[in-house]
């Protein structure tokens, strides 16, 4: 008898911890960036007055200068689901690639820039400019018309570029692409650490007539 009770107390106590065990473990989370995407600002720049006027084609537009460049600052936020993008490998701050359809060559003898010195003359108390020698290319090189990568605001998400096409476009359609990779994560309630287990791509692309 006394065998019998204490094999049915060995039972139970096995079946309590077993519990308790299942119980107490920790839940596991994963950050699988469904839900993340890209919202660009309105003119594609949060600051209204640069902003690109905008078709009922969700085309933008944007008036070249004859010869050169002509620089744009666009910009878009990374979300999650109205939040700021704040993961466990990488924290607050993501890192986003930007690309486009269209690139310019400038070839060897090209005048990159003209440089003027300003400095304050002592003896006449007044400023003074020098121009110096131009800065010459060295050799061909294929020039893409946005800058490649730029990293979100830690407090708003949001992320933002330069374009610089050149008057020989005038009449192309310029198709801007931002993408963010997105590393799948796997991590445990109050944890720390985390475990890569998989990723996602997140593109999307705005398009812009030049004239």
């Amino acid at each position: 008898m006394k065998n019998s009770v204490l094999a049915i107390f060995c039972v139970f106590i096995s079946l309590f911890l077993i519990g308790s065990c299942t119980l107490f473990e920790e839940e596991t989370f994963i950050e699988d960036g469904k839900n993340i995407r890209f919202i660009f600002d309105a003119g594609l720049n949060e600051e209204p007055r640069f902003g690109l006027p905008k078709d009922a084609n969700g085309y933008y537009y944007m008036t070249l200068t004859k010869g050169g460049q002509k620089i744009q600052r666009i910009s878009a936020r990374l979300l999650d689901g109205g939040k700021i993008v704040d993961t466990k490998c990488c924290g607050p701050r993501q890192k986003v690639t930007w690309s486009s359809n269209l690139y310019w060559w400038i070839l060897a003898g090209d005048t990159v820039a003209n440089i003027t010195k300003t400095y304050f003359n002592t003896f006449t108390g007044q400023l003074q400019y020098s121009n110096l020698p131009p800065l010459i290319n060295w050799k061909d090189e294929l020039v893409p018309a946005v800058n490649s990568s730029s990293y979100t605001d830690e407090f708003t998400g949001r992320v933002s570029t330069v374009i610089a096409p050149v008057g020989k476009m005038k009449g192309d359609t310029l198709t801007v692409y931002a993408r963010y990779y997105h590393s799948i994560s796997s991590y445990s309630g109050g944890s720390s650490f985390y475990k890569p287990v998989g990723s996602l791509e997140i593109v999307d692309s705005v398009k812009i007539v030049l004239r």
